[in-house]
């Protein structure tokens, strides 16, 4: 049967479901998916073999407010847009990533990878959340007594944090630079330990966008801030683990609702690609 395919009417139905290829069916596409191409740029000069603190989205752009990074030493781009911030207080490295957007799926392993083998870290500490209300407990708590919870490719302890048990999953960057890391320490010639702490949060967790977007996260609600005193623990563990110490105490800062850990409108603009420096 030849079909018109500028007639107003659908085919028959039989035309469409018949098996003969030559048939024309107009249910069918002939686009195939294509896997986005990934390009990393690392700009800054770091040495290698120092601890890495990493700290993520909404979690992380609150802890920065109050982290006294000192002056920003670097930037990472992912296909030509900022995801990460560098910043470098006494010997340890500091990655604020993904405060200002959200990486796809598709783009997290080679990000990972990149970041580790460029900065090639001694240790890892990562910063995160995780949402209560979907975390399975055989004993259930109130949100406002939820935990900090963390997890470690080590046996070690941290109270008062309890751990992020099992069948409880993570499906952010935070569980690609865990992954990137263990499969490392498989590797007899690198051994280093990587930390994972998980803020409490209220919220329904993000999904990762299928496209990778200049947007602006906003700062967490009153609902999902974090008390100073959970923030000041978190902030000691978090170098900790790595074998860092802080010169100062974490303290909370008032920043302007959608702006990414107290940077100025200036540095904003700057972190826009093509406006040129990524520096004040």
């Amino acid at each position: 049967m030849e079909i018109d395919p500028l007639a107003d009417a659908l085919p028959p139905r039989y035309a469409i479901e018949s098996d003969d290829e030559d048939e024309y069916n107009p249910l069918t596409t002939q686009r195939a998916d294509q896997v986005p191409i990934v390009k990393i740029k690392i700009e800054g000069q770091f040495t290698t073999g120092c601890p890495l603190v990493i700290a993520s989205g909404p979690a992380g752009n609150f802890w920065a407010d109050g982290a006294d990074l000192g002056e920003q030493q670097g930037a990472i781009f992912v296909n030509n847009i900022q995801v990460g911030f560098l910043f470098k207080p006494s010997s340890t490295v500091v990655l604020v990533s993904e405060a200002t957007t959200t990486l796809p799926l598709w783009s997290m392993n080679k990000y990972v990878n990149d970041i580790l083998d460029r900065l090639q870290p001694s240790a890892i500490s990562i910063l995160d959340m995780y949402p209560i209300q979907s975390y399975i407990s055989s004993e259930p708590l109130p949100v406002h007594e939820a935990p900090v919870r963390y997890l470690s490719l080590r046996n070690i302890s941290l109270d008062p944090f309890q751990i992020f048990a099992p069948p409880n999953i993570l499906q952010s960057i935070s569980a690609a630079f865990m992954s990137a890391m263990n499969i490392r320490t498989l590797s007899s010639s690198y051994q280093s330990n990587a930390v994972i702490l998980l803020l409490p949060s209220p919220g329904v967790p993000r999904t990762a966008p299928s496209k990778l977007l200049t947007s602006r996260l906003s700062r967490p609600s009153e609902d999902q801030a974090w008390s100073v005193e959970m923030m000041v623990e978190v902030d000691k563990k978090l170098f900790g683990v790595v074998g860092a110490k802080r010169s100062c105490t974490w303290a909370l800062r008032s920043t302007p609702a959608g702006s990414a850990f107290g940077l100025s409108k200036k540095r904003q603009n700057l972190a826009e690609v093509g406006e040129g420096s990524m520096y004040i």
